[in-house]
């Protein structure tokens, strides 16, 4: 099987595993998860709508990203099925749960819908264990805890920025070629593609993954949702379905509030100011501190780089203050 990855270019997949669990329903799911959000739902020029990674886009990446790391067969497959529990609206559905700073609602059904599936069979006719693949920190390339580095960090982190133009091609190889597996963790041997990588990281939180715009329309988001599970319009089971079937639910519905919340989220503005506010948001702040090998001696980059440090630092305590926002419909 040949993958055309718009990251990573064409690559072959010649293990019958990999081709089979490519092909299960629980895998075909996510080509229909948005990996951002339901984007969808809002206005048509607005700057979200032209993100279209999806959850199987993502995990695909991910499996390619260890496949060039040479990590096992193991853990290549367990990058492959790390995202198959991801809910409908990706994120968005952690502040429903009450998981918006922790951004992990879908990990909790992670085992089990594996397990309700045919990847176990599939994986027992390629002489694997399931069980094997349950426990993903034992994959260490695969994921680790923030600040780290990790296969499912880096992919995500090149998917946004490319798609939203701000990284290239070649700066992507630039960094991929200063990465190094060093006690089983991926590391740089470059303090300037770290610095790169770090600052670029921190730009994709402003851009979307944590500021007030994005925490007010997954609170929009959750709060349509919550309204329509009451009403039995959206069940919980429609929440591990596909984004386009929860918002043709939503959108098929005659109820006056679901109406009024869709058009809320389709011209949403979001005004910031502590002082006069209507609610108190938070989200998952996300930041790295790449580990750096030079001359023989690993270190992170915030102890070898007094400027990162006090960027990082600045970044971690204004975000984790949170938004204090009014959310409105934009007027035309």
């Amino acid at each position: 099987m040949i993958f055309k990855d718009s990251v990573y270019g064409d690559v072959i997949f010649k293990d019958k595993v990999f081709v089979d669990l490519i092909n299960t329903d629980l895998m075909k799911r996510l080509k229909k998860i948005n990996q951002g959000g339901p984007f969808v739902l809002l206005r048509p020029d607005h700057k979200w709508r032209n993100l279209k990674t999806t959850r199987f886009d993502h995990s695909i990446g991910v499996c390619i990203l260890l496949k060039k790391f040479d990590s096992s067969l193991e853990e290549q497959i367990a990058g492959l099925l790390h995202d198959v529990s991801h809910t409908v609206f990706s994120h968005a559905l952690d502040f429903l749960f009450n998981r918006n700073v922790q951004h992990d609602y879908h990990e909790m059904f992670h085992d089990q819908m594996i397990l309700n599936s045919n990847v176990p069979s599939i994986l027992k006719e390629c002489d694997f264990d399931v069980h094997d693949f349950l426990d993903e920190k034992k994959f260490t390339l695969l994921e680790k805890e923030l600040p780290d580095l990790c296969a499912d960090r880096i992919d995500y982190f090149f998917r946004f920025m490319l798609e939203y133009g701000k990284i290239s091609k070649k700066q992507i190889d630039d960094i991929f070629n200063a990465f190094l597996i060093h006690d089983n963790e991926i590391i740089l041997s470059d303090i300037t593609q770290a610095r790169f990588f770090a600052e670029k990281y921190i730009e994709a939180n402003t851009l979307s993954w944590c500021n007030p715009l994005q925490a007010s329309f997954f609170h929009t988001v959750s709060e349509t949702l919550k309204i329509a599970i009451s009403k039995g319009i959206v069940t919980k089971r429609d929440l591990f379905t596909t984004d386009d079937e929860v918002i043709n639910k939503l959108r098929g519905t005659n109820d006056a509030k679901i109406k009024e919340m869709l058009n809320l989220m389709h011209d949403i503005e979001v005004i910031e100011g502590n002082k006069d506010y209507d609610i108190h948001l938070k989200s998952k702040v996300r930041y790295t501190d790449p580990k750096i090998l030079i001359d023989g001696k690993i270190s992170r980059l915030s102890e070898i780089d007094d400027e990162y440090k006090k960027l990082m630092k600045n970044f971690i305590a204004e975000r984790s203050k949170g938004f204090f926002v009014k959310i409105r419909r934009k007027e035309n």
